[in-house]
């Protein structure tokens, strides 16, 4: 989804919190007059720097940092603002070394070339989709605005794209059943889906290439009052993130549901999901399925769309005859069936404690009175556990709060449910007509997850997937397979998880795949970039803990220790013969390895980042790419040698991104040899910390290679010499 982008709309976005701006769910604590002291303080990210990317950068949908196949750094964004004039929608592709060289050099060194994507302009992404000859796919306008967003290049060096399609604006004609395309546009409110592309040519144009995810509720792809004949409508499927997960051989996008209002935009129920597709099958449509009910098993073309991650393990579900929304348990907790509700006008929640006693809360006196006896609850506020979710919910009542003749807090109930485990909360303020979750037989509250906008990475520090997102968490997890087992590790810093936001590498700048133990986020909507440094928080919750790889005896590696390292059975040797150098010289001897650590960039103590140099014991030089440049050194093909230890990363200052390191930094990423469970995992492939390439032994040379998943030639072994 995006913000509705009429001038007055789009300003007043900018204003508001990112939480706000995802839904009704908020990742904010309590002020702290009605903060409950109700969980532990869970650990926190910290803000160790900050800056801003140069003007000209920022747009209104994630941006995508990437290489190609030779090895250049590109980043585009794209803009389908609401505009009824060409020119107002484009998708951008920017080249430099790296991001901070592509944010330095706006106007200068950048280079950059412009796709367009006004939907009345022939030329244009998604121009007349009913019409294409090779996917089409029903446009009722005409009006599809497409964004680029998430890019793959295929070993042939052919880009992948995934389209964030906005069209058939106006579906309930708030600008009247006469309305052009041009005013309907104007409105802001329309349907969505995910749709693919390809460039043969860097960006500059754009092929349209079928659909990836559309949504099971309007399967004609047409919001209209057949599908839809209830006082809602399903926006369909938005907000989506790419991630390309070379452990276990899948596509991954994140994106997210909305229920809508007629005949509007205001959001009844919001919530995350995920497909997935096998790499193998080129990203092309067809190839997706949807997470649903605890499988893979609805097809990302007019499938359900289920939930991931849920609170307490329910499945959402939505009828549009009925305009029921409702989480529901399964198996014991069969019965329990949280459903959407809304503050009316009488301003009155009624709702239960565990042991059953009942309140009722009224949002406009900011009371919650006790049912049974008619006092005021103790303190005006409430809690219990639910004892089918787990989760510690409070409700408080607050009143408006003035600092200085200004409002601070706006009075209402406060509803929060906390993770009793890691201390994560989240909290919504209910006021007259706020959307809610109640169990009518129960009458206990829910607050389902609210983790919209996610970014995922394969974290080299801990050896786990990594995510981000609107709702200030941090998640970890060893199986995208089951997106159902995130882990809140973290809490993110205040201010830092702005809208659409990129996560990438601060030791590459090139790196959106990977993460260390500190790491970036951009937010593409300001412009804002942060530097997240992990602090050990109060030691109540689990920080995400530095994962050591294996060597062949399942023994930690060790820095003191020696080792012989074989990809595909060659053994990597720094001497002549068949390993780095090749040649004809004949071989003298198999080289010893030190793994090296690398300091991450913003630790305080010497912390280690999680990736690695190589450093031959004999010679004390080091494992690195050759080639004239940046680029030429991660460039598919590209030869590995061994030189002096090159310099580290810079970290970020208020004047720019900072500087790389060299191309001498390595990361052992995991494999899933057995399903998609990276747990207990000792294969791994030594993957190029800049270039996201793997070490691999080609045409009598080591040379980095693309990740082929479930190629054994690209395995490397660990062992003590």
């Amino acid at each position: 989804m995006k913000p509705h982008r009429t001038a007055d709309r789009k300003a007043r976005w900018r204003r508001l919190t990112p939480a706000l701006a995802a839904g009704a769910v908020l990742a904010l604590a309590l002020p702290a007059a009605a903060q409950a002291d109700t969980a532990p303080t869970p650990p926190q990210y910290t803000a160790a720097g900050s800056t801003t990317l140069k003007g000209g950068l920022t747009s209104d949908i994630a941006g995508s940092a990437y290489l190609g196949k030779d090895g250049q750094f590109h980043w585009t964004n794209a803009l389908t603002a609401y505009s009824t004039s060409p020119g107002g929608a484009w998708a951008r592709t920017f080249t430099n070394t790296d991001m901070g060289a592509v944010s330095a050099g706006m106007g200068t060194t950048t280079q950059k070339v412009q796709a367009p994507a006004y939907y009345a302009d022939a030329g244009t992404i998604c121009y007349q989709l009913d019409k294409d000859p090779a996917f089409p796919i029903p446009s009722p306008q005409q009006d599809d605005h497409c964004d680029v967003i998430g890019v793959w290049v295929d070993p042939q060096g052919t880009w992948h794209a995934l389209l964030n399609d906005e069209y058939q604006f106006d579906p309930w004609q708030t600008k009247g059943a006469n309305a052009t395309i041009a005013d309907k546009v104007s409105t802001g409110h329309h349907n969505n889906r995910i749709l693919l592309a390809t460039s043969k040519d860097e960006g500059a144009s754009w092929q349209y290439a079928g659909p990836a995810l559309t949504s099971a509720w309007d399967d004609d792809q047409v919001i209209d009052d057949t599908a839809s004949p209830g006082q809602s409508y399903p926006f369909g499927n938005s907000g989506c993130r790419l991630f390309i997960d070379y452990s276990t051989g899948y596509f991954y996008i994140t994106y997210n549901v909305k229920i809508y209002k007629k005949p509007a935009s205001s959001t009844l129920a919001s919530w995350t999901e995920m497909a997935r597709a096998p790499i193998s099958g080129g990203m092309a449509s067809g190839t997706w399925q949807k997470w649903y009910d605890g499988a893979w098993s609805q097809p990302g073309i007019g499938g359900i769309d289920g939930n991931v991650n849920s609170i307490g393990g329910l499945n959402v579900s939505y009828d549009p005859t009925t305009d029921l929304i409702a989480w529901k348990g399964s198996g014991d907790t069969a019965s329990a069936s949280y459903q959407a509700a809304k503050v009316g006008a009488d301003h009155l929640i009624a709702f239960a404690d565990a042991s059953g006693r009942t309140y009722t809360a009224n949002t406009l006196a900011h009371t919650i009175v006790d049912d049974a006896t008619g006092q005021s609850a103790p303190d005006r506020t409430v809690s219990y556990r639910d004892p089918v979710t787990g989760q510690d919910l409070t409700l408080k009542a607050v009143d408006d709060r003035y600092e200085n003749g200004v409002k601070v807090v706006t009075g209402g109930i406060y509803v929060t449910q906390t993770d009793p485990a890691t201390g994560a909360a989240q909290t919504v303020d209910l006021i007259t007509n706020s959307a809610y979750y109640k169990d009518p037989v129960s009458n206990h509250l829910y607050l389902p997850s609210a983790n919209n906008e996610s970014a995922i990475s394969y974290n080299a520090f801990s050896g786990l997937y990594r995510i981000v997102g609107y709702d200030g968490n941090v998640y970890e997890t060893a199986d995208l397979g089951n997106p159902n087992s995130w882990k809140v590790v973290g809490l993110m810093p205040a201010g830092s998880n702005g809208g659409y936001l990129t996560s990438l590498d601060n030791g590459s700048l090139t790196n959106q795949n990977v993460t260390g133990r500190s790491f970036l986020t951009i937010s593409d909507l300001n412009g804002k970039v942060v530097d997240i440094a992990q602090a050990a928080g109060d030691g109540s919750a689990a920080v995400s803990t530095e994962y050591a790889p294996r060597d062949a005896a399942g023994d930690a590696v060790s820095a003191d220790a020696a080792y012989v390292l074989r990809v595909g059975g060659k053994a990597v040797t720094a001497n002549r013969g068949p390993g780095l150098d090749g040649g004809n010289g004949a071989a003298t001897g198999v080289s010893t390895w030190k793994l090296a650590p690398v300091k991450d960039v913003r630790g305080s103590n010497g912390e280690n980042s999680g990736f690695y140099r190589l450093v031959d014991a004999a010679t004390g030089k080091d494992l690195q790419v050759t080639g004239s440049g940046a680029a030429a050194q991660r460039a598919v093909d590209a030869v590995v040698t061994v030189g002096a230890v090159q310099a580290d990363a810079q970290p970020l200052t208020s004047a720019g991104l900072g500087t790389p390191g060299g191309s001498d930094q390595w990361y052992l990423q995991r494999v899933a040899t057995e399903g998609t469970s990276l747990d207990g995992s000792t294969t791994y492939r030594l993957v190029n910390r800049n270039s996201g390439l793997a070490l691999q032994y080609v045409n009598e040379r080591m040379r980095l290679e693309q990740q082929a998943p479930g190629d054994a030639t690209q395995y490397v072994t660990v062992t003590v010499r």
